[in-house]
């Protein structure tokens, strides 16, 4: 059983990188026509819902010029006293 649940996991990181690597090559307004023809609500956890949060994250990337801050952000150190 957990042989099999490896492999469907396997295969769905498979297709979620598949997904992500196939909107990387649409230009910007080919992903707003993506996003503008998905359904306007979809259920938690469905493919839809996965597709949607990867435009949205690929458009938000995008508009900012891919400078996303790590997560969690780092904190300044304060410069030594001298």
């Amino acid at each position: 059983m957990q042989n099999n649940a490896a492999k469907l996991l396997a295969a769905l990181g498979n297709c979620i990188e598949s997904i992500q690597a196939h909107l990387a090559t649409m230009d910007d307004a080919q992903l707003e026509n993506l996003l503008e023809s998905m359904p306007s609500k979809s259920i938690a956890g469905s493919a839809e819902m996965v597709m949607l949060i990867h435009l949205y994250r690929d458009i938000e990337n995008r508009k900012r010029g891919s400078k996303v801050l790590p997560f969690p952000a780092r904190k300044a150190r304060p410069a030594p006293a001298t």
